[in-house]
């Protein structure tokens, strides 16, 4: 829905793909007759699930949005996909919202067509998306070369949707942390419960509080200062884009290869990684009632000994795989640094256990550190000679240590140790990240166990000033207390998105 909140509710430009001629242009769309398999739409009641979803991914399909992008909006709008109550009246929020796309403040449409006709509404919806994106070529940002089917592209449009106000900007101007409520986090948030049913997690912006102008305290529309960003983690081409002969890749292990389009049946069961090939185009569920929002491929496997139907939420192209290669038994998306963690093992910097796990809340030692900033930065490792006598070439990472020594990123001790085994502390964290991304920036910040006399103090203030990390709530940093994986993974993460600022 247009501005969903009372405190959002702005006009918006309603010339935008309406104007005196949108009846006719409608009446000539082609994809209102794709779902006519689910039978004819009855006045006042509302479609099966997977008609809708059916309606909604050709609706897409044919304004050329991801499809995942339209769902996910219609169910932050409409959890239900309903365009009328169970009284057969059009579905209006308190605000004015019609309909499934819950179009608001859209004078330039027929509002009664819009709380009767389905299509109608789908179409206002679709158009004012698109009306959105086609705001990243003036004043919202965008992602540096990607695409109309980049699911990460539609951030800012869909964002937009809602409306630019403060309440939604990605971060809080005030503390520099994420804001999880904002409508488009909520939205994306969707995409990856209902599109992507492996895990799968779409790549994080690397903001910042100097990226958006605007008075958290009044209503006025952010200003977006920074245009385009470069994203340092995989991004996503919508699953809607395949087409027979095709190869497809297994995201997932024990992935049901199916008789038929839906779940009733199991079929076989297939491996993480196994090659597809897609043998036609998507199907929807075969019960009109499955709240599935994804769609279902016709495939072969690449011996041509078993075909049936796989799920498109499991499916990426056979050569993207380094972003589902990846899986922790003991890190699920609760975690506070999921995505921290899987954006960095996915960039090769970090791994994981034999036994698959992470081990989050394991202490980072100073060779571990070492190996883990030589690979963020790409260092040469043309050595393992170090000037420490306790890191001889048989030492695990002595080449990473050689090559961070190099680069003036770490040191060592009185009497010529490294100490490698040695837990990192977050003072020493502190020293390395500044070094190693040369940071600059100062602050005003203080915290009561941080003073000028100490060796990290400087790194400290530079790393806060980066907004790579904020201390604690009792406004104490604890530079001596041990620094986990998972931590030091969410503080690398943060580093590395600053430095592609």
């Amino acid at each position: 829905m247009i501005m969903k909140l009372p405190l959002l509710k702005v006009g918006l430009l309603t010339c935008l793909a309406t104007g005196l001629f949108y009846e006719e242009a409608f009446a000539e769309s082609e994809w209102t007759s794709k779902c006519e398999a689910y039978g004819e739409v009855k006045p006042n009641e509302n479609p099966s699930v997977q008609q809708v979803n059916c309606l909604l991914t050709n609706a897409a399909v044919a304004a050329d949005i991801p499809p995942e992008v339209v769902k996910a909006v219609a169910t932050q709008e409409n959890g239900g996909w309903r365009q009328f109550t169970n009284n057969g009246e059009a579905v209006i929020s308190s605000d004015g919202g019609i309909g499934l796309m819950q179009i608001t403040n859209q004078p330039g449409y027929d509002q009664e067509q819009l709380k009767n006709d389905i299509y109608y509404n789908i179409d206002a919806g679709i158009k004012t998306l698109n009306s959105m994106y086609a705001r990243t070529s003036t004043d919202l940002p965008k992602i540096k070369d990607a695409g109309r089917q980049v699911i990460e592209n539609w951030y800012f449009p869909v964002m937009a949707y809602n409306g630019i106000k403060p309440v939604n900007s990605p971060i809080s101007k005030l503390t520099g942390l994420e804001n999880k409520t904002a409508y488009q986090e909520k939205v994306f948030a969707h995409i990856e419960k209902h599109s992507f049913l492996n895990g799968t997690k779409l790549t994080k912006f690397p903001f910042s509080s100097t990226d958006f102008q605007y008075n958290p305290s009044d209503n006025k529309n952010i200003e977006f200062l920074k245009k385009e960003y470069t994203l340092t983690g995989q991004t996503h081409e919508s699953a809607y884009l395949f087409k027979a002969g095709d190869k497809v890749a297994v995201t997932t292990e024990n992935v049901n290869l199916r008789p038929q389009p839906g779940t009733a049946q199991k079929g076989i069961t297939l491996s993480k990684n196994t090659t597809l090939i897609v043998t036609g185009q998507f199907v929807f569920d075969q019960n009109a009632n499955s709240q599935n929002q994804f769609v279902w491929y016709p495939v072969k496997t690449a011996d041509q000994k078993n075909t049936g139907y796989i799920s498109s939420a499991y499916l990426i192209k056979a050569s993207e795989t380094t972003t589902t290669d990846i899986s922790f038994t003991d890190v699920d998306k609760t975690d506070r640094f999921y995505d921290d963690i899987y954006s960095i093992s996915e960039k090769g910097i970090i791994s994981g256990f034999p036994d698959g796990t992470f081990r989050p809340e394991e202490k980072v030692t100073r060779a571990q550190a070492a190996i883990m900033i030589s690979r963020a930065l790409k260092l040469s490792l043309d050595s393992t000679v170090t000037p420490f006598k306790d890191v001889t070439p048989s030492v695990s990472g002595a080449e990473h240590i050689a090559a961070a020594h190099k680069q003036g990123i770490i040191t060592g001790f009185p009497g010529g140790e490294f100490r490698p085994k040695l837990p990192v502390n977050r003072g020493d964290m502190a020293i390395i990240l500044s070094r190693a991304f040369k940071l600059q920036g100062t602050t005003d910040k203080t915290f009561s166990d941080v003073t000028k006399s100490m060796k990290s103090y400087d790194s400290i203030q530079r790393i806060i000033a980066a907004k790579i990390t904020f201390g604690y709530d009792d406004n104490t940093f604890k530079p001596n207390n041990g620094i986990t994986r998972g931590e030091f993974s969410a503080l690398l993460n943060r580093a590395l998105q600053y430095n592609a600022q």
